[in-house]
């Protein structure tokens, strides 16, 4: 509700102030700064008195329109050009609403999950590009998570202006394509981030459409179910909470400061209880959170003991750690520390903590996320002096519970985000009709245990999203899910995510070559951008390379010319040349290459018998020719096939990836 001043005259000419409830609302979609999409009509939209007119001036374009028995009011002003900021001002029975700063440009929305949702300041080189991120032409619109069973009409979020003060806590994806398209087009561009993490696409899809297809019924029903869920308890969400905050502390104490280790951990005589085996690098912990202590006995020499320039090197720990040796503490990575999974652990050991024979190394493991780990991304824990000596600790180590805290308690939240349509209800419904270019996603993760589902949920949920808003085949541009250890079903979430390119005027980002082994959200979210951005700016804006000379002449020149390089290669179809098989892709370009100037790696090959062999693989021109010694018929063949394939490497001459797939021929 907004309250306006009004007045009023009263005998004797007295004019006296008095507040009434505004009548003429605007959709919060719009506010000071903003940008409008150019070249396309634009819907202004909200609530006034009932039948009364409202009017929305722009620019030289003054658009009438009258609220229906509701009060909702739609008006559209004609396209727009690019041109200096100007006010946008909504008028009706008195009424006066002024939008300041209002530019036109180009309006993207960067919808998705965690990795479209993760920040530019948890990126990579975050200082360097948050203090560089002056781009007053680009503006930010941050939707506040939002669920709801039912359509919403209003959003929580305001327009600001790109800068330093703004950026960091912005979409990195988001920015770094919208920066690429600035960059390029100069431009005003509005970038619209409406994502929440570890969400499924169908939290995102209209309710219509998953009703539509009976292998969406479990979806469905679930979505029937929570709605049941929150009208039987209408306190149910407080209560969770108030479980969750609980919960919520007791951890928070720990990763800010693990108590105190008992003596006897440090004390090879000491009865502890049972203790299990553990090995450096190797996920423990699954299934609960809390406080876990890991040791080693180690013997040294009197000579080790007293070199001097100490450390232990524990490599990456997940998730906070306390170090201990011979009971002194010479390391701590706490809460305080952002990102705490991906810092090394290089602790300096005091001199004279360490002596002459049996030594031990505790390490004190705060869990809060359901798998432990220590020794990531090393080849093995050591000690290492200042002369360069090592001492490995490799084997040997033990671990016991010290405080289970159990898993963490869901919240009402985290249940209702992954509820079929929630977010679609919550986070882009408020956005309809306004006027934008098209659509970037980052998404998949959470589908990736249903895959096949998703070749047919993912093009649903694309379909979905044009036909609500009725403006035809807008672009839609996706990431593919880069690399990751441990995942089940990433390569076949991957190939559902490629197949999804059958839709009209659909992309895909590849970056199976930046992914992180042990962290399902690689810093890299510059390249991610920049590979979006290629295919908006050659398939969405028309950027073209001239093939010669002619290609620089108007009119004509467009013969001669082709879109920029914006894709890896794409599998297109195979082909069976006696024992071999040949693969023929498109985006190749000038050719294919390895982007290493290795051999040609990452291709498997299969028979009748389906099981798939590491395949001899060349580069012949534009094509891929596979074989392999103890397959005479060839019947299938993949590329990139693993969670994390490393040392694929096939790219074309523009050096960008190939996208992984499979093919039954």
């Amino acid at each position: 509700m907004k309250l306006i001043l009004r007045y009023a005259l009263f005998p004797g000419a007295l004019l006296l102030p008095f507040i009434v409830q505004a009548k003429l609302e605007v959709s919060d979609f719009f506010g000071d700064h903003m940008v409008l999409q150019r070249g396309q009509p634009l819907p202004v939209w909200g609530t006034a008195t009932p039948n009364t007119e409202v009017t929305v001036t722009f620019r030289n374009d003054s658009i009438s329109a009258r609220a229906d028995s509701e009060g909702k009011w739609l008006a559209k002003l004609p396209p727009q050009k690019t041109g200096d900021p100007v006010n946008l001002k909504i008028t009706s029975d008195g009424e006066v609403v002024v939008f300041n700063d209002v530019l036109v440009g180009e309006v993207w929305i960067c919808s998705g999950q965690s990795n479209m949702e993760w920040r530019v300041d948890r990126s990579a080189n975050p200082e360097a590009e948050i203090a560089a991120a002056n781009y007053p032409s680009i503006r930010l619109f941050d939707l506040a998570r939002s669920y709801s069973p039912e359509p919403l009409d209003s959003v929580d979020a305001s327009w600001r202006i790109c800068s330093p003060a703004t950026v960091a806590s912005f979409s990195a994806v988001g920015y770094y394509f919208g920066r690429k398209l600035w960059q390029e087009l100069q431009v005003p561009i509005g970038l619209i981030s409406s994502n929440w993490g570890g969400t499924p696409a169908e939290a995102w899809t209209p309710l219509k459409t998953l009703e539509s297809n009976p292998d969406y019924a479990e979806i469905v029903a679930t979505y029937h179910d929570s709605n049941q869920l929150l009208r039987d308890n209408p306190d149910l969400e407080a209560k969770m909470q108030a479980v969750f905050d609980k919960y919520a502390s007791k951890i928070a104490a720990l990763g800010k400061a693990p108590p105190q280790p008992d003596a006897s951990w440090f004390d090879p005589d000491a009865d502890m209880g049972p203790l299990e085996s553990v090995q450096p690098g190797v996920d423990f912990l699954e299934d609960t959170n809390g406080l876990v202590h890991v040791r080693k006995f180690f013997t040294l020499t009197a000579e080790e003991a007293k070199r001097s320039g100490a450390r232990i090197k524990l490599g990456q720990i997940d998730n906070f750690d306390t170090t201990w040796i011979n009971g002194v503490a010479v390391g701590m990575t706490n809460s305080d520390v952002r990102d705490s999974r991906a810092v090394a652990r290089d602790y300096a050991i005091p001199d004279g903590t360490l002596k002459a024979g049996q030594n031990v190394a505790l390490i004190q493991i705060v869990d809060i996320r359901r798998i432990a780990h220590f020794g990531k991304n090393i080849d093995h824990p050591e000690i290492v002096w200042e002369d360069t000596a090592a001492l490995p600790l490799q084997d040997g180590w033990e671990m016991q519970i010290v405080s289970d805290l159990g898993r963490r308690p869901p919240t009402l939240e985290r249940k209702m985000r992954n509820t079929g349509s929630y977010l679609w209800n919550g986070m882009i419904c408020p956005l309809i009709p306004a006027a934008f270019r098209g659509v970037i996603w980052y998404q998949g993760e959470s589908n990736a245990s249903r895959a096949e589902q998703y070749q047919t949920l993912f093009p649903d949920m694309i379909q979905a999203w044009r036909n609500e808003w009725g403006r035809g085949d807008f672009p839609f541009y996706f990431v593919q899910l880069a690399g990751i250890t441990g995942r089940v079903g990433w390569p076949e979430l991957r190939e559902a995510q490629r197949r999804a390119l059958r839709l009209p005027n659909t992309g895909m980002a590849v970056t199976i070559d930046i992914g992180d082994p042990d962290d399902v959200h690689p810093k890299n979210k510059q390249d991610v951008g920049l590979r979006l951005a290629l295919w908006a700016l050659a398939k969405t804006y028309g950027q073209s390379e001239a093939r010669s000379p002619l290609g620089q002449l108007p009119l004509i020149g467009q013969l001669f010319q082709k879109p920029i390089p914006h894709s890896g290669p794409l599998f297109k179809k195979a082909t069976i040349n006696g024992g071999r098989i040949r693969l023929h892709f498109d985006h190749v370009y000038n050719g294919l290459i390895t982007s290493d100037g290795q051999a040609l790696n990452g291709f498997e090959i299969a028979g009748a018998d389906g099981i798939f062999k590491p395949a001899e693989a060349r580069i012949d021109g534009d094509h891929v020719l596979l074989s392999h010694p103890d397959i005479s018929t060839p019947t299938a063949a993949r590329y990139a096939w693993h969670e994390y394939p490393e040392g694929a490497n096939l790219s074309n001459s523009a050096g960008l990836p190939a996208s992984p797939f499979r093919t039954g021929i």
